[in-house]
């Protein structure tokens, strides 16, 4: 299995449509403008490949991530994992309450910040896997998104127990007025719905050169 650099564009295109999407709706309810976009795409075989996953997350997030994951059967089987800084997430929060932000360290979060991060996860991973979804004429089952607080090394423990084979990376950029917020999102799925996705890709790869 693998994947060319158009492979990648496509993909990475195909997820840009998607965030562009889920920008729309989230600055809709904050009421600002909010920037969301996909810079690179990358894709792993978790086994082989572990350390190039752990290169990535050690990368972009230090300290306390927030994740929200939804998962997701039947004709695909995997999960999808959207990863912020907690520091940045709660910076988020903030402005989505119209708070003033502060410069301390607290990383407590209380029941009205998991539910404003859920509904976040809920539009993002639903508009990335919905959409995608619909323009590769794939119909996704998943569940609700579930919100935890990890440290950096729970979470690679976490991943790499993972029971799926292939990993999908996608560096995400969040921009709210100053606040830039770097992130990834991480589908993980088996060796059956990796090769689907790519078939499907790489159709509409030999269509733009009809």
């Amino acid at each position: 299995m693998g994947s060319s650099d158009m492979t990648q564009d496509i993909l990475k295109e195909l997820f840009n449509i998607s965030v562009g999407r889920a920008a729309g709706i989230l600055s809709d309810i904050v009421g600002q403008k909010i920037h969301l976009n996909v810079p690179n795409v990358k894709i792993l075989k978790a086994s082989s490949e572990s350390y190039a996953i752990d290169e990535y997350i050690s990368m972009k997030k230090n300290g306390t991530l927030m994740v929200s994951t939804l998962s997701f059967k039947e004709n695909y089987t995997g999960k999808a994992s959207l990863i912020f800084s907690a520091e940045k997430m709660k910076k988020f929060i903030s402005l989505c309450l119209q708070e003033e932000q502060s410069d301390s360290d607290d990383m407590d979060f209380n029941d009205v910040d998991f539910d404003i991060i859920k509904e976040i996860g809920n539009i993002i991973l639903n508009c990335i896997i919905g959409e995608t979804g619909n323009l590769l004429n794939i119909s996704f089952k998943y569940t609700l998104p579930e919100v935890r607080l990890f440290n950096a090394m729970e979470f690679k423990y976490d991943y790499r127990n993972t029971d799926n084979v292939y990993v999908l990376i996608l560096y995400i950029t969040f921009v709210i007025g100053d606040t830039e917020i770097e992130g990834a999102i991480i589908v993980d799925l088996s060796l059956h719905s990796i090769n689907d996705l790519l078939t499907r890709i790489h159709k509409l790869e030999e269509s733009l050169y009809e």
